[in-house]
């Protein structure tokens, strides 16, 4: 179980420095180098190649050529400020955020969707291109599901993913992704082993959390049990549900 003394809040510097300078530079390095430079008006929003795997730089690569980001999409809350961040730094006006998140109550952990995009600002049958943004990244469920509502929304779209910080054993689980960067992998979901986590130069029983995050909140979650935000009722009261996953094992 994680202990609070293991819990590090990063500076604002190393956050950036450590996390977002380097997602942003590689999300930044991979538009420009595959953006063509003819006319929006003139090109599909995507055009397809085999382009081969690059393990340096992202997760994984489905061969996209030509790339047009319509909006990015933070996914709330940690991918609040990351997402704003690569807006600026790639350009983009549109910022439409949506929001998963946990609730735990009787052994259950319960997913549920907050908020997702007005239909109204695109057309379901638009070919569109998101950029969905997360911060910090474990077992990527959330994610995952952010990936399959804006797919259920906009079935014609396309969607990169980017997060702060990534889990190195669940960094390829987003497959309604083209393609997924991170800033720096972690160790959270704790699938390795001390020794392991020195081979792959990860950390191990140190867990960063962003700058504006509240300790004894991270560690609430972090140990399966529910925060009492000041508005948690009817938040969940107007969410939907996604998923539950029994904690049973995780309270003994």
């Amino acid at each position: 179980m994680v202990k609070k003394s293991q819990i590090k809040k990063m500076s604002w510097d190393e956050y950036f420095e450590k996390e977002l300078n380097v997602l942003g530079s590689k999300v930044e390095k991979y538009v420009k180098e595959n953006n063509n430079e003819e006319p929006r008006s003139k090109l599909p929003r995507y055009q397809e190649e085999e382009i081969p795997f690059d393990n340096s730089n992202q997760c994984k690569h489905r061969g996209i050529l030509s790339i047009k980001i319509d909006a990015v999409v933070p996914l709330l809350r940690g991918g609040n400020i990351s997402g704003t961040y690569l807006a600026y730094r790639l350009n983009i006006l549109k910022i439409l955020p949506v929001q998963y998140k946990y609730f735990f109550e009787n052994n259950l952990a319960e997913l549920r969707q907050i908020q997702k995009i007005n239909e109204g600002i695109f057309k379901r049958e638009e070919k569109t291109v998101f950029l969905l943004v997360e911060g910090n990244h474990c077992f990527g469920t959330s994610a995952s599901y952010a990936a399959k509502g804006l797919k259920k929304q906009f079935p014609n779209s396309e969607i990169i993913y980017a997060a702060s910080n990534m889990d190195y054993h669940y960094q390829n689980v987003i497959k309604d992704a083209k393609i997924s960067f991170y800033g720096r992998l972690q160790n959270d979901c704790e699938e390795y082993s001390e020794e392991e986590c020195k081979k792959l130069g990860l950390k191990y029983k140190e867990y960063k959390i962003f700058p504006w995050e509240n300790i004894n909140e991270e560690l609430t979650t972090m140990k399966m049990k529910q925060y009492s935000f000041s508005d948690i009722e009817k938040t969940k009261n107007n969410s939907e549900f996604c998923e539950s996953f029994d904690l049973s094992d995780v309270y003994k």
